[in-house]
C-alpha cells in the first residue's frame, strides 16, 4: 500500500479515487468553459465573428438591390436565408454568454468542494484493521471508480457542453412566400420615416437644415424664460450642434485636458449621463494645435437610433449607447488642418460615414472612413485626392440612388455610401472651405467662399466639372454658413448678415436683406420659416418664400451662439457657449 493510502481511513479509502477524478473533471470542464468565454468576449469587443460580418455584409448588400428589384422573389429567399443565420449567430453567442458564467460558477464550485472534501479524507490517520481481504482488492476498486468516474466525467462535460453550445433559440419563425411580409430582418439601423422625425446630425437628416415638422416655436425670451423649456448647463467648451433622437439630447465638449460626451432628457433638461473620453487606443498622447474659434470639439455627433458617435480633434472616436455605456473606442490619427478638424459625423445604415481630410490635396492624407456601427470595424475606406476643409459630407437621396457628397480643395466627390464606390467629381473648389453642400431639386449645391455658388446635377459619371454644372452664380457667398433649400428656392446666409435667395433652377436672384447682425451658424427651414440665430443669441425668422417676408418677433437667448439648431416637433434645441436650451411649450 503506497504512502498515500496509508494515512486515509480505510472506510473512505475507496471514495478518495473518486473525488478525485471529480475534482479533476470539474477543474477541466471550469478551464475550458472559461476559455470560451472568454473567446466569445473578445470576439464581442474587437468585432463580429467572420461568419457573422460576412452575413451581415452580404445581408445588406441584398438589402440594397432589393430596393431597386422590389419584386425578385429570389432575391427575397436569398434575404431571408441570410437573415435567420444571422439571427441564429446574434443569439447563440448571446445565450452562452448568459449560461457559460451559470456553467463556470458551478464547475468551479464543484471543484472547490471536491478539493475540500480531499483535504479532510487526509486529515485523519489510518489504522490498519484485521481481517481477511485479497491483496489487490483495494487497487482494483480504485481502478474501477476511476474509470467510473472519467466515464461520468467526459459524458456530463459533453452533455454541458452541448446545452451550452446548441441552445434552443427563440427565433421567430420566417413567412412564407406568399406572406405579406417580404423580408423579416433584425433592426441594425433605423429607417428613413424615423430619421425624419429625429435630428440625428449636424443639420438634421441628411445634414440638409430642413426640419419635417410642421409645429415649430416662434417666440421665446431667455431674461425673462418666456418660452423656455429648461435650461441646462454646458460643462466644456465646444462648436459642435446638438442632436437628439426620442428622448436624448447629446453634445460634446473638450477642452486641452479633457474631453467629454453629454446626455440630457428631452423632457426635463436633467444630465442624463456624462462620460469622459479617456484611454482611447492609438491615442499618441499629444495634443494638436488648433484655432481658438475651432475648438478641441467641433465636429457634430451622430446618433443611429441605438448609439451616437462622437470624433475629437485629437482624432478619438469614440461610441455609447444610449444608458452611457462605451461600447469602442479608436483613435484615426490627428489630421493636418490648419484651423482644426472640424467636419462632422454621418451614418447610413448600420455605417458610421466619417470624412478625414488632412494636408494638400497631394499629402495622401485625406481618407473617407466607413465603419460598422456597433463594433468600429472598418467596412470600406476611400482615398482622397484633396487638401483639408471644414465642410461636413451630406447623404442626398436621388433619383438614382443614395449619394455620400462631399467637398474639399478641390474636388466635390459623390461616393455610393454602401461600397466607398466613387460616383462622380467636380473640380470646382479653392481653399478655406467651411459652408457644406446641400441637396435640392436633384442638384447639389456648393460653395466657394466669397467667390461663387455651384449648382451640380447628381446624375453624372466620373468627371463631370464640363457636363454637369447646371449652373454657376458669382456672388458674395458666405465664409462660414451653409446654405439651405426648400427645393424652389436656395438662401444663403453670410457672416455680415446678408440673406440672399436665388431660384435653384438656374441661379437668379429673387431678393436680399442685411440684418444689424453677425452670424456663425447656419440658416434652417422650419414649418415654412427660415430661422435665423445670430451670435449674440437673437433669432431672426423669415418666410422662406419668392416675397421677402420677416416674423415681427425676435428671439433672444443673452449668450454666444456658435452652433446650429436642432429642430423636433414643436421644439428647438439651441446650444450657447454656457448653456443647453430647449425652446418650446408644455
Amino acid at each position: 500500500m503506497d504512502k498515500k493510502a496509508k494515512s486515509i481511513p480505510s472506510g473512505k479509502l475507496i471514495w478518495h479515487p473518486t473525488i478525485e477524478g471529480i475534482a479533476a473533471v470539474s477543474g477541466i470542464f471550469s478551464l475550458i468553459v472559461a476559455g470560451l468565454l472568454m473567446i466569445n468576449y473578445v470576439a464581442d469587443q474587437s468585432g463580429l465573428p467572420e461568419k457573422e460580418l460576412i452575413y451581415s455584409s452580404q445581408l445588406a448588400k441584398q438589402k440594397a438591390l432589393l430596393t431597386q428589384d422590389p419584386q425578385n422573389e429570389q432575391l427575397k429567399k436569398e434575404i431571408r436565408a441570410l437573415d435567420y443565420e444571422l439571427r441564429q449567430d446574434f443569439f447563440w453567442r448571446k445565450t452562452f454568454s448568459e449560461k457559460g458564467k451559470l456553467l463556470l460558477l458551478a464547475g468551479i464550485a464543484v471543484f472547490l468542494l471536491a478539493m475540500k472534501k480531499l483535504a479532510d479524507l487526509q486529515r485523519k490517520p489510518h489504522k490498519p484493521q484485521t481481517g481477511s481481504r485479497e491483496p489487490n482488492f483495494d487497487a482494483t476498486k480504485r481502478r474501477q471508480a476511476r474509470q467510473a468516474v472519467s466515464w461520468m466525467g467526459l459524458i456530463l462535460t459533453v452533455g454541458i457542453l452541448s446545452l451550452a453550445l446548441a441552445p434552443k433559440l427563440d427565433i421567430p419563425a420566417l413567412p412564407s412566400d406568399d406572406s405579406d411580409a417580404s423580408v423579416v430582418s433584425v433592426p441594425e439601423y433605423p429607417t428613413d420615416e424615423e430619421i425624419q422625425q429625429n435630428w440625428p446630425r449636424f443639420r438634421g437628416p441628411g445634414g440638409l437644415g430642413i426640419s419635417i415638422h410642421e409645429r415649430a416655436p416662434t417666440s421665446w425670451n431667455g431674461e425673462t424664460g418666456e418660452g423656455i423649456l429648461w435650461k441646462a448647463e454646458v460643462h466644456l467648451p465646444g462648436a459642435n450642434s446638438p442632436i437628439a433622437w426620442g428622448d436624448r439630447v447629446f453634445i460634446s465638449g473638450a477642452d486641452k485636458k479633457n474631453k467629454e460626451v453629454y446626455c440630457y432628457s428631452l423632457e426635463s433638461g436633467d444630465l442624463l449621463w456624462r462620460n469622459r473620453v479617456e484611454n482611447v487606443p492609438g491615442n499618441p498622447g499629444e495634443v494638436p494645435s488648433i484655432m481658438e474659434d475651432t475648438g478641441y470639439a467641433a465636429p457634430t455627433m451622430v446618433c443611429d437610433g441605438a448609439r451616437v458617435y462622437a470624433i475629437f480633434a485629437d482624432g478619438d472616436l469614440i461610441c455609447f449607447d444610449f444608458s452611457g455605456k462605451r461600447i469602442w473606442a479608436k483613435n484615426l490619427g490627428a489630421p493636418d488642418n490648419v484651423y482644426g478638424y472640424a467636419s462632422s459625423l454621418s451614418s447610413y445604415r448600420n455605417l458610421l460615414l466619417i470624412q478625414y481630410d488632412g494636408g494638400t490635396e497631394d499629402d495622401d492624407q485625406s481618407v473617407l472612413y466607413a465603419l460598422e456601427g456597433k463594433t468600429g470595424q472598418v467596412v470600406w475606406q476611400a482615398k482622397r485626392p484633396v487638401a483639408n476643409t471644414w465642410t461636413s459630407p451630406i447623404l442626398a437621396d436621388t433619383a438614382n440612388g443614395k449619394q455620400f457628397i462631399t467637398c474639399s480643395e478641390p474636388w466635390v466627390i459623390a461616393y455610393e455610401p454602401e461600397t466607398g464606390a466613387e460616383l462622380w467629381r467636380a473640380n470646382l473648389m479653392g481653399t478655406d472651405l467651411a459652408p457644406s453642400p446641400i441637396f435640392a431639386r436633384e442638384m447639389a449645391f456648393v460653395i466657394q467662399p466669397n467667390e461663387t455658388l455651384f449648382a451640380i446635377r447628381c446624375d453624372g459619371r466620373g468627371d463631370v466639372t464640363e457636363t454637369h454644372v447646371a449652373w454657376k452664380k458669382d456672388c458674395p457667398t458666405p465664409d462660414i454658413s451653409s446654405p439651405v433649400s426648400n427645393g424652389e428656392f436656395i438662401f444663403l446666409l453670410d457672416g455680415a448678415g446678408v440673406l440672399t435667395c436665388y431660384e435653384t433652377q438656374n441661379g437668379e436672384m429673387v431678393w436680399d436683406h442685411r440684418f444689424d447682425d453677425f452670424f456663425l451658424t447656419s440658416p434652417s427651414i422650419a414649418a415654412g420659416w427660415i430661422y435665423l440665430v445670430s451670435d449674440n443669441g437673437k433669432t431672426y425668422r423669415v418666410k422662406a418664400a419668392r416675397e421677402f417676408e420677416q416674423a415681427d418677433s425676435i428671439s433672444t437667448l443673452d449668450e454666444t451662439i456658435m452652433a446650429s439648431p436642432a429642430f423636433l416637433d414643436g421644439r428647438i434645441i439651441i446650444r450657447g457657449d454656457k448653456n443647453l436650451y430647449c425652446i418650446g411649450s408644455n
